[in-house]
């Protein structure tokens, strides 16, 4: 199924279209990504499993603790795409979704789907 364009972005990395739209789930924020063809894998990448999450005025942001925020921003989307693609996710290849997750540092990990 694609990404609703009414309720996803749309984003230029490498020269290649994507979507992507945050998902938040019971408590899980999930970034989906896919390729702007609608077709082939889609990246699903958990931002916050056991932080806080916050929705205002259409702007999306994980509560880090007390002291700090991530906040999903089309930066953060472009730099988990870029990550996703060295680690060997073909956006065109069909397949289940390559599910994979941000660590503390903000850095992408694979846990599978590749």
């Amino acid at each position: 199924m694609t990404l609703s364009k009414r309720k996803s972005r749309k984003i230029i990395v490498d020269d290649q279209e994507f979507r992507w739209s945050p998902s938040q789930d019971s408590g899980y924020m999930v970034l989906v990504a896919q390729h702007i063809s609608g077709k082939g894998k889609k990246l699903e990448v958990i931002i916050s499993d056991d932080k806080n999450i916050i929705v205002e005025n259409g702007s999306y942001s994980i509560e880090v603790g007390s002291s700090s925020m991530l906040i999903i921003t089309p930066k953060l989307v472009e730099q988990v795409i870029k990550d996703a693609l060295e680690m060997g996710w073909n956006p065109l290849k069909n397949g289940p979704p390559v599910a994979s997750s941000l660590n503390d540092n903000h850095q992408l990990q694979i846990r599978n789907g590749l």
